[in-house]
This record gives structure tokens, C-alpha cells and sequence, in this order.
């Protein structure tokens, strides 16, 4: 899960790269105006965004622009939280039987958790839970995949068409030749398209890519803790053993359940 709050790191990586660029050409002795080619920039955005559609179905081109939204905010600690929870159910479970658990696990914000929960109250088998589990990580794997390549697709796209801006604007230098002057501007202007296209590539769309991949990783590993204690607690296993599973994925900090626990364990 995701809370709303911003995570500053992310933005400071692009404000770093963006001024890394823009620093490094002010050392060479260029000008930032230099830089500023609104065609060059319509080209390569519009030119990438266009093969992107192209080459990518409706479906996953809406999912990953959904992702988008989330890439930028700070991770909650859902894994410790879901670890609490499994726990406080462990402990009710083992006091008043596995039927007292269901009002808790309706009231389990998590999704997952809350239907694994569910499929224990209603005396499914743990081999049974584990396996719905897995199909739902596998499904997660794949859409996160799928939304990932969207823009690793888009950052092999953007470096070619800005090649082709490139090309556009020596065809127009071309037709100048007999004015040295401009054709000094006209070659400077075209190759600032190749910039756009490398740039956009290596400092926004692959890192993107990159971050889904972890950001997918992060909510999987959620997902593995929960199929880890849940199946524990439907098993009857003992509340150590319970706790020591949780403890392979993270450190699980519950006060008051860990002592509770200790001695019922």
C-alpha cells in the first residue's frame, strides 16, 4: 500500500539529473536558451508517446498510466501492519477457535489478507489458501511487468525519433548552405532532438520502469508475508512459529501481541 504522502527522493533524483544535464552544458560554455527547441521537443515527446500507442493494447497502456499515479509516493509500512493483524488473529484463534477471527478479518483494510483470513474462518485448507495467494502474486508479477515494459518500449522509442529530428533538421540545414551562419544554428538545432530522445530515455522513462519493478517487488513481498502467516495460522501452528515466519520477510514489531504471545506460545 501507498500512502499520499510524496516520496522526496524520487523527485530529487529527476531535480538531480535535470540539473546534472543542464550544469554540465553550462560548463562546456553553452547557454541554457540553447537548449530550447519547442519542435524538437514536440517531435520526440509526441513521436514516442505515438509508437507507444501503437505498439501497446488499450488495456495495459491504462494500467500502466494508473500506475503513474503512485510511482511518487512514499511507501506505508503495509507489510508491518499485515504482520500485526495476522498476529492479533493468531492469538484470538488460538484462544476462542478459528471462528472468532471473522469479524476481525472483515475488518482488514488490506485486501489480500482480508480474503485469505476469510478462506481460513470458512475451514479452506492451507494448501488451497496458499494457492489462491500464489495466483494473485503471479497475477500482481505480470501487470506490474506488463506496465513496466510500456516504458522500457517507450525508452527504446525516444533515442531513434530523436535521430529523426536530428535528420529533419540537417534536411533543412542542407537547403542553407550558402549562409554559414545559419547553418551553424541549423546543425546545433538539429541535434538537440538527439539530446531530447537520449535524455528522456535514460533520465525519466527507464528509471520509471525500474521503479515499478521495485515498487511491484515491495507489494509482492506484502503478499508473501501474508501467504506465509496466514497459511501458518490455518495450519494451527504455535504463535512462536507464527511470529518466526513473519520475522523471514521483516522485523516484526508488536508489543503488546509479542508478549501476549510469549505466554501462550
Amino acid at each position: 500500500m501507498l500512502d499520499t504522502k510524496r516520496d522526496f527522493t524520487a523527485i530529487a533524483g529527476i531535480a538531480i539529473a535535470a540539473a546534472s544535464v543542464a550544469g554540465g552544458f553550462i560548463l562546456e560554455r553553452g547557454r541554457i536558451g540553447d537548449l530550447g527547441n519547442p519542435g524538437a521537443a514536440l517531435l520526440v515527446i509526441g513521436g514516442t508517446i505515438g509508437a507507444v500507442v501503437i505498439g501497446t493494447p488499450r488495456s495495459i497502456l491504462a494500467s500502466s498510466m494508473r500506475r503513474c499515479r503512485s510511482l511518487f509516493r512514499r511507501e506505508s509500512k503495509a507489510g508491518r501492519e499485515a504482520a500485526h493483524q495476522v498476529m492479533r488473529c493468531a492469538m484470538l484463534a488460538r484462544r476462542l477457535g478459528l471462528s472468532a477471527i471473522e469479524q476481525e478479518a472483515e475488518a482488514v483494510e488490506n485486501g489480500s489478507l482480508r480474503r485469505a483470513l476469510l478462506l481460513v474462518v470458512d475451514g479452506v485448507p492451507g494448501a488451497e489458501v496458499r494457492r489462491q495467494l500464489q495466483i494473485e502474486i503471479v497475477a500482481e508479477e505480470d501487470r506490474a511487468e506488463a506496465d513496466a515494459r510500456v516504458f522500457e518500449q517507450a525508452g527504446g522509442y525516444a533515442p531513434t525519433i530523436g535521430i529523426i529530428g536530428a535528420v529533419i533538421g540537417l534536411i533543412q540545414v542542407m537547403r542553407q548552405l550558402g549562409n554559414v551562419d545559419e547553418v551553424g544554428r541549423g546543425i546545433a538545432a538539429a541535434f538537440t532532438a538527439t539530446l531530447y530522445g537520449v535524455a528522456l530515455a535514460n533520465l525519466l522513462l527507464l528509471p520509471i520502469a525500474a521503479r515499478i519493478r521495485s515498487q511491484a517487488r515491495s507489494e509482492i513481498e506484502v503478499k508473501e508475508l501474508i501467504m506465509e502467516g496466514v497459511t501458518a495460522l490455518g495450519d494451527g501452528l504455535s504463535l512462536r512459529l507464527i511470529r518466526s515466519r513473519l520475522e523471514t520477510y521483516q522485523t516484526v514489531s508488536v508489543p503488546v501481541e509479542q508478549k501476549a504471545a510469549r505466554k501462550t506460545a
